[in-house]
């Protein structure tokens, strides 16, 4: 028997046409003064065609009468933290429906800021077709895109200053360090991408055009694209860059910004600069404080100062990340160094630990031989950074025998991966936006919280359109895709980089058909 039954039409907030409507309505009234406008104002739209009472507008009512979108302390809840933070919660008191989640979802993202070329509330991921009233981006995306194909090997663009790289979009307003480590990537007479390095930091942009570049970059997505202030390039709180420094961060705060963005450092900062970091209340900041306790000939910065400031930041409003890094074999790798470290930790109060080892290459050599310096053990691989097994399990034991005194819940978080204790120490809401957990016997068997391997389990599958807006990003729209359980195959050219931004903007993983074909191998392997 044929159904005749029409469909009923949307309405309210879950009509295509209402959502175009309040996107229009509201672009015209950013930036935002007030984000719960966007919540109330999208309610109104959905009562005017519903019942008054119904569940979603219960729903929404909450979220402005209990300002859900922020914490106690009056700092936004970011962006992606919102599905665990607000969506699901009222879901399941409220017992929406699909229908009428997607459209909490939606009046949600109303509230938040989309500067730049990319995002709305209703297509968070895409480009937009049109700049915002009085945006203009400081160059064509086709040319920003040809410039980032030609970033070295590890990303780095010196062109642009703008860089996708694996822990994040590096956002570099000088190029040079005085801290003088012997490892150091951007060593003395260094040459990067025609860039002659130097000791001491080459002032080439303002915090103003950094920002500027950042959001005319194709492959920054408000809220969404992790952010590393002088990723690889300097030291962010020298006094040099600093001030460089806090005025991007408060551009990005300005800009009503949620991204997560870390400095990592061997410096340190007052008290007083600590608390210019804690007055950010849209910016989702992380501090990354180095100490590995390597010898001074390798490692100049001052020890004393920086252990003051890791104490100091932990007690913070900040987050905080104890780097257990560089690593390297022979150089502190005695029990003697590996425990020191830990009392040091202890000591401290770090509640989440990176391990990391360390990169080296010929010209490492050279440099390590030109100061008389003695050479880490290991065979090193370019690109790669070395911690063999062995030392990571003398590490994890140590490790033990000092926290033996404390109990289990109260030990510190240990990860091997910056992304991954990146989300731990902001309390689990997210997987791990590189999406490591793909290699769960590789990447999460220190001291991952249970909480955490449950939500990276429960990562979600993106939706096609999704997929199809972000290879539209990288100039490759037409690459066909297949979104399997476990991952997103792309059947096509992929960079490394490429593959990076998709896998950050999607946290899930994301692989060519011959890494899926590696992944399928080596899970058959471990099954036999």
């Amino acid at each position: 028997m044929p159904n005749n039954t029409r469909p009923i039409p949307a309405s309210g907030l879950h009509s295509p046409a209402t959502r175009a409507s309040l996107i229009g309505r509201l672009t015209d009234r950013r930036p935002l003064t007030d984000p719960y406008l966007a919540v109330e104002t999208a309610r109104l739209a959905h009562v005017t065609d519903q019942p008054a009472s119904n569940a979603l507008d219960a729903a929404l009512t909450t979220v402005t009468a209990d300002r859900m979108m922020h914490e106690p302390p009056g700092r936004r809840v970011p962006f992606l933290a919102a599905p665990a933070r607000i969506i699901r919660p009222l879901t399941e008191r409220y017992g929406l429906d699909q229908a009428d989640c997607d459209a909490l979802r939606f009046a949600v993202n109303l509230s938040f800021e989309y500067p730049g070329i990319v995002g709305s509330a209703g297509a968070p991921l895409a480009l937009k077709a049109e700049p915002d009233p009085g945006y203009q981006p400081v160059m064509p995306a086709s040319e920003i895109l040809a410039l980032q194909r030609t970033a070295g090997a590890d990303g780095l663009n010196t062109s642009y200053l703008v860089s996708q790289m694996k822990g994040g979009m590096s956002v570099d307003m000088g190029i040079g360090c005085p801290l003088m480590c012997a490892y150091c990537y951007r060593r003395e007479g260094d040459t990067v991408s025609g860039y002659l390095g130097s000791w001491t930091p080459v002032e080439f942009i303002t915090a103003d055009e950094a920002i500027n570049r950042l959001l005319a970059h194709p492959w920054f997505t408000p809220h969404v694209t992790p952010v590393g202030l002088h990723m690889s390039t300097s030291e962010a709180f020298i006094p040099q860059l600093w001030p460089r420094t806090l005025q991007a961060l408060r551009r990005m705060d300005e800009l009503g910004l949620t991204n997560r963005v870390s400095c990592i450092t061997k410096y340190g900062l007052n008290d007083e600069q600590i608390a210019e970091l804690e007055g950010l209340r849209n910016v989702d900041l992380d501090i990354n404080v180095c100490y590995a306790a390597m010898p001074e000939s390798v490692e100049p910065p001052n020890r004393t100062k920086r252990l003051d400031f890791l104490r100091r930041a932990l007690q913070s409003r900040l987050n905080v990340l104890a780097y257990y890094r560089p690593i390297a074999e022979g150089l502190n790798t005695t029990d003697a160094h590996i425990r020191s470290v830990w009392e040091t930790f202890k000591d401290a109060g770090a509640r989440v630990v990176v391990l990391g080892g360390l990169k080296f290459s010929d010209d490492h050599v050279n440099s390590f031989m030109s100061y008389g310096l003695p050479l880490p053990a290991g065979s090193f691989t370019a690109g790669k950074k070395l911690l063999t097994a062995d030392t990571e399990r003398r590490i994890m034991t140590i490790f033990d025998q000092v926290y033996a005194d404390v109990p289990e819940p109260d030990r510190p978080a240990v990860l091997k991966r910056s992304s991954c204790g990146r989300v731990v120490v902001r309390g689990s809401y997210l997987p791990d936006y590189n999406a490591h957990h793909d290699q769960p016997e590789v990447n999460c068997r220190l001291r991952c919280p249970l909480t955490q391997h449950a939500v990276c389990a429960t990562a979600t599958t993106p939706t096609p359109d999704e997929v199809r807006q972000l290879i539209v990003r990288i100039g490759r729209p037409h690459t066909p895709f297949t979104i399997t359980g476990g991952s997103v195959v792309i059947h096509g050219e992929l960079n490394p980089f490429e593959r990076t931004f998709l896998r950050q903007n999607l946290l899930y993983p994301v692989d060519t058909e011959a890494q899926a074909a590696t992944k399928i191998t080596r899970v058959l392997q471990v099954a036999r």
